[in-house]
């Protein structure tokens, strides 16, 4: 079998599969855009055209005059919706004047439904060698027809040039291709479909119209991409779908049989009924995947809101209490001073905790900037560990540290952020949940990697709890018992400060009641 032997109906499977997916993946990417809407309609036009072109030249039938009528029908319309989808490019709602309304609309329909009358095209013209009808004999509304298509086509340049002109330099582009696209269409479709057969005789080329087309598409297709009304998500999924399309079609092209054409065909309908429904489903996912994201930024706004709201309030009633202690108020109880003392120490926890939940949240916005300086690890730490050893100690807790003697812990970070967020952060957990025995910081450098850890005989961590640590609001069951008032917020900050400064954190227990280690390896200088 001759591999071009069937060219003509591969260059409609390709225009038609590739038409259709565009159309209605311009369409499902915004159902309500008048621009989308009018490009699908353009784009089922051409399909329709493409096809009773190709079906006109390769049938012989008693009655060929309604495939050709059928052709004009489309022409109509094509026409039309070409010429109103310049019209309403790029907008999404757009307010036609009153003559398209009142005239050009019932016109179009008219005549549409004229052309299918012998009032346009009146009876049988010249057949070709092989019995194919190549043209007709004109009835008397032909005039109306062709002034019609040659009005709506130079209404349409007029609109595209005036765009052209008036676009802004980054906008031009698009409009462009348009113009290149639909000048290279015509000329294509008038030269070889309109003059060759009538002045030269040679129809030839008329079983090609489907692929004229594809000019206009797809140039048309490219323009709108870089207008950003379909998004790239969408093209991709459209040009693989179209893909798919065309190889299903090319199964048609090697059939040898007419059950074989038949099997084929119906296959290539459903694959490209599965590649727009496919399109559509991923659109529909992007959709929902935008709807939580916004939804993920309303609910930060709150937390944000909410939380500097009660961290004012916060510091209000702390400011009272700090007063009670240091004899602003003059003198009081010792029973007074017991309970401002104890609601000092809980407002301080309410601040930690909020603070806590607006660092997540800054964190996971990303609007934390950091510093990068030149900073002493090692004093970071020893730091750390003086400020927590009465904490510690007064637990009952035995408090130790092994630190290598490197001289130098050098590196480049955020010196407050490692100190507070990481190094304070590890050490105070495993002061709260260790009940009893020891805690033991250790520090020491292997080549250029700078190791710090916390090790204690704690509560110790599930192969459960495992999954949840340095997760957002993430928090261990036997953790909960020994500190109720835990956000699960720390180990995750801890993990987002340790990851900006290209380090990384873990944490290893042989299972609960048996302690565990958490170890921060970063990057010296």
């Amino acid at each position: 079998m001759d591999v071009f032997q069937n060219f003509d109906l591969l260059t409609v499977g390709i225009v038609t599969a590739g038409i259709g997916i565009l159309g209605f993946t311009l369409y499902i990417n915004n159902r309500r855009s008048i621009t989308n809407q009018t490009f699908l309609m353009l784009s089922v036009v051409s399909i329709v055209w493409s096809i009773l072109n190709y079906l006109s030249y390769q049938l012989i039938l008693p009655n060929q005059l309604f495939l050709i009528r059928g052709e004009l029908f489309c022409a109509i319309w094509h026409t039309y919706y070409f010429f109103k989808f310049l019209y309403v490019l790029p907008e999404e709602t757009v307010t036609f004047p009153r003559y398209y309304q009142r005239f050009l609309i019932p016109w179009v329909c008219l005549l549409s439904l004229l052309t299918l009358s012998n009032l346009v095209a009146a009876t049988p013209g010249s057949y070709s060698g092989d019995g194919h009808l190549i043209s007709f004999l004109p009835g008397p509304l032909i005039p109306f027809f062709g002034l019609t298509i040659v009005i709506l086509l130079i209404s349409a340049f007029i609109i595209l040039i005036r765009k052209i002109v008036r676009a802004k330099s980054g906008q031009k582009a698009p409009l462009v291709y348009i113009l290149i696209g639909t000048l290279t269409t015509f000329f294509l479709i008038i030269t070889f479909i309109f003059i060759y057969p009538a002045f030269r005789g040679d129809s030839h080329y008329i079983i090609y119209g489907a692929l004229f087309n594809f000019p206009l598409i797809a140039l048309t297709s490219y323009a709108i991409y870089q207008r950003k009304l379909l998004n790239v998500r969408a093209a991709s999924v459209s040009v693989i779908t179209s893909v798919l399309c065309v190889v299903s079609f090319l199964e048609i092209i090697f059939s040898n049989t007419l059950v074989l054409i038949i099997f084929r065909s119906a296959v290539f309908l459903i694959v490209l009924a599965i590649s727009i429904l496919m399109n559509r489903f991923v659109e529909t996912i992007a959709e929902q995947r935008e709807e939580l994201e916004r939804a993920n930024e309303r609910q930060e706004g709150l937390i944000h809101f909410i939380s500097h709201q009660i961290k004012g309030y916060l510091t209000k009633s702390k400011a009272a209490f700090a007063g009670i202690l240091e004899g602003d108020f003059g003198e009081v109880s010792e029973n007074v001073k017991s309970v401002a003392k104890e609601g000092l120490k809980d407002n301080q926890e309410g601040v930690e905790t909020v603070m806590s939940i607006l660092s997540a949240a800054n964190l996971k916005s990303g609007t934390v900037t950091y510093k990068r300086e030149s900073l002493d690890f090692r004093k970071l730490v020893i730091d750390q560990i003086d400020s927590h050893r009465k904490a510690a100690v007064d637990k009952g807790l035995r408090f130790e540290s092994q630190i290598d003697q490197e001289p130098n812990y050098a590196l480049i970070g955020d010196g407050e952020q490692l100190s507070k967020h990481v190094i304070g952060n590890l050490i105070d957990n495993s002061i709260k949940y260790t009940l009893k025995g020891n805690v033991t910081i250790g520090l020491r450098k292997n080549g250029d990697k700078i190791l710090f850890w916390v090790k204690d005989s704690g509560v110790g961590i599930t192969d459960e709890d495992k999954k949840r640590l340095f997760t957002e609001g993430g928090r261990g069951k036997e953790s909960t018992k020994v500190n109720v008032d835990s956000t699960g917020y720390g180990l995750y900050i801890a993990k987002q400060i340790v990851e900006v400064h290209k380090g990384r954190i873990w944490a290893e227990s042989e299972g609960a009641g048996k302690g565990s280690t958490f170890f921060v390896e970063l990057s010296a200088t």
